[in-house]
């Protein structure tokens, strides 16, 4: 199964043919009790004429492969469409045509944005969860606070090149203002020899507690700089930014 194949599966009928049934349906709009979490009240909504979900309680959402990482508990696109495609084999599930209408970005509906230092004992938790020192997290890390739908919420906030953030809880991942890389010197105002580029912030901090504690194997010994994309939609950025190094 392809990721095209995948998103025109029927959100509504797949989480039927898992076993959950929703609250109570207006409009186009389907709540149910979240299947990601346990919840009392229905904060996860399909958009159904969209073939989109979204879940208030987490802040997070997106489409039926998004929902296959949460459900599966995986990351790896692959294996969500291998296990879509094995369920879809068992019980065949309508497909759809998907309207050519860009849904509105989570991050413009958020309000009273407020970055501080990072403290909160959840999110360095949830650091230690990813084998990342906490002072490590402190030193590169900020902790973001907001309101998204009269609702708030907490995250990592990690600053790039542009003054944006990249933004970080267990159940949300994305952006505040402008998305870029980040750049970060080994000596302020001085561009090392050599460079390492990370994907993600989070591969970032996981790098620099590897060689915290003395790694040799994945951790290079010589003085560098790190650059982190935040996205595959800044390869381009990084590299031009790349041929300033040897």
């Amino acid at each position: 199964m392809t990721i095209a194949e995948a998103k025109q599966l029927r959100i509504v009928d797949y989480l039927a043919s898992l076993g959950y049934h929703p609250q109570s349906v207006i409009s186009k709009q389907y709540w149910y009790l979240s299947p990601l979490r346990d919840e009392r009240t229905p904060s996860f909504k399909v958009n159904d004429r969209l073939n989109e979900w979204y879940d208030f309680g987490a802040a997070t959402g997106g489409d039926l492969v998004e929902l296959g990482k949460y459900l599966y508990r995986t990351n790896s696109v692959s294996e969500v469409l291998a296990c879509i495609g094995r369920h879809e084999n068992a019980a065949p599930i309508q497909r759809v045509r998907i309207p050519g209408t860009t849904p509105r970005p989570v991050e413009a509906d958020m309000k009273d944005v407020l970055v501080v230092p990072l403290q909160h004992h959840a999110l360095l938790s949830y650091l230690h969860s990813r084998g990342i020192d906490g002072d490590i997290g402190r030193m590169f890390c900020r902790e973001v606070h907001y309101e998204l739908r009269k609702r708030r919420y907490f995250a990592l906030a990690f600053g790039n090149a542009a003054g944006g953030y990249e933004v970080r809880n267990p159940y949300y991942k994305g952006c505040i203002r402008c998305k870029d890389i980040s750049v970060i010197r080994q000596s302020h105002g001085e561009t090392q020899n050599r460079v390492c580029v990370f994907e993600g912030f989070m591969d970032f901090l996981s790098y620099l507690t590897l060689k915290q504690a003395g790694d040799d194997t994945v951790c290079i010994d010589a003085p560098c700089d790190y650059l982190v994309m935040n996205s595959v939609n800044n390869l381009k950025k990084a590299l031009e930014h790349l041929q300033v190094y040897e």
